[in-house]
């Protein structure tokens, strides 16, 4: 089943010069991880938020194109309501996603379906469970606001793991874990899909994401120019014609056991580094 579609969207935020999104096309389906990556300003982020239906509205900002999210328009006036619980946003800064209420790590991963008017019971039950899948049960007292960078990450994620939701949208998840807080984060993506979750994450992290991934989606200036197998897609000399940015690039082909996708010269390198 498809969890998210995007056709044919156009996304201008307000006062920009030019669309984060032009005609980007993509879909991704109930029990798959779909990777997103693509050089700084290709539109992964935006790719995200208008399927959370948190990028500007029409009224400042401008869209085009249709987006399904759980086969609802996440733009349309009771978008809310149909999608409440059911979609999971993760930001690449999970400071800017506390409550700013809760007193303890608990009370930050209940708040969310507290608010859904969730059963006490069943709220604690869950709320348990997610910090232990993320490996956080021993911060359930303190409080959030404390807490280092990559331990507020795992908490961010237990807050919406506890909804059980049907679509994950995760942007650099683990941008502040080490080796092993990625390790839990990347097995709990492959188990949420497993449960039958659609899960769709844009990121650079090429080593992780290259194993844990059915799709790999490239976007380039706003579009998606680029999709397939992640083995597969790492592998094509494509990825370098998209120029996806030389960091980014480089991680890719790595993670895929390949120096570089084919031998160049100086001035070749030159030009596909600046890219």
């Amino acid at each position: 089943m498809t969890s998210l579609t995007l056709d044919g969207v156009d996304f201008t935020y307000p006062g920009a010069p030019e669309p984060a999104l032009r005609s980007c096309s993509f879909q991704a389906s109930a029990g798959t991880v779909t990777w997103l990556t693509g050089a700084l300003g290709a539109g992964t982020s935006t790719a995200l938020l208008v399927a959370a239906g948190l990028a500007p509205r029409h009224t400042h900002g401008t869209r085009t194109g249709v987006v399904r999210t759980l086969g609802v328009d996440p733009a349309a006036p009771d978008a809310a309501a149909a999608l409440g619980g059911r979609v999971a946003l993760v930001l690449s800064a999970p400071a800017t996603q506390l409550s700013g209420i809760a007193e303890t790590v608990t009370q930050e991963v209940a708040f969310a379906p507290a608010n859904l008017g969730w059963p006490r019971e069943k709220i604690l039950a869950r709320v348990e469970v997610a910090l232990r899948a993320l490996e956080v049960a021993h911060l359930a007292s303190r409080d959030p606001e404390t807490l280092s960078g990559g331990e507020m990450q795992r908490v961010v994620i237990a807050a919406m793991l506890v909804l059980e939701p049907e679509l994950w949208l995760l942007d650099e998840p683990t941008s502040a874990l080490d080796a092993a807080g990625r390790a839990v984060v990347h097995r709990l993506l492959r188990e949420e899909a497993a449960r039958g979750a659609a899960v769709v994450i844009a990121s650079e992290d090429a080593d992780g994401l290259a194993e844990v991934a059915d799709h790999l989606i490239v976007l380039q200036a706003g579009r998606a120019v680029i999709r397939g197998r992640p083995e597969t897609v790492l592998r094509d000399e494509e990825l370098w014609q998209a120029g996806a940015a030389s960091t980014t690039i480089a991680a890719l082909a790595r993670a895929a056991g390949v120096a570089t996708p084919r031998p160049v010269t100086v001035d070749e390198g030159v030009v596909l580094w600046a890219r």
